[in-house]
């Protein structure tokens, strides 16, 4: 073979063997995120400053493995998503849905759950 086609094929083995050592795209991961409820305002009662949670649900993985819980608290007469330990696969395009179903176990109940809902 060429001279040249041995030094491609050992660069690209090399690019490709640093990039599966190294892993470069985790460096743009975001793997944990802690937040607090957001502060009431001051000329807000006491009594509405506590969050109140409304609903609750588990997530489920399907398409991906996915866990954790995803609550809907009132605070201030505003609603507040919370996810706690929430875990999923990473991706380039990753979609969380929240349905009303009571217990979605396949793919064609979450479809036809996501055809009814509004996305906000």
């Amino acid at each position: 073979m060429n001279k040249r086609v041995w030094i491609g094929v050992g660069l690209a083995a090399a690019l490709l063997v640093g990039w599966a050592i190294f892993r470069p795209e985790l460096l743009l991961v975001n793997r944990t995120v802690s937040e607090e409820f957001p502060a009431a305002p001051r000329s807000v009662a006491a009594g509405s400053q506590t969050p109140q949670q409304l609903f609750s649900g588990q997530f489920k993985g399907y398409a991906h493995p996915t866990d954790g819980t995803a609550s809907i608290y009132r605070m201030d007469n505003k609603r507040i998503l919370r996810l706690t330990n929430f875990r999923t696969s990473n991706g380039p395009d990753v979609h969380v849905y929240l349905i009303a179903a009571p217990d979605a176990t396949d793919d064609a109940t979450v479809k036809k759950q996501r055809s009814s809902i509004s996305v906000f």
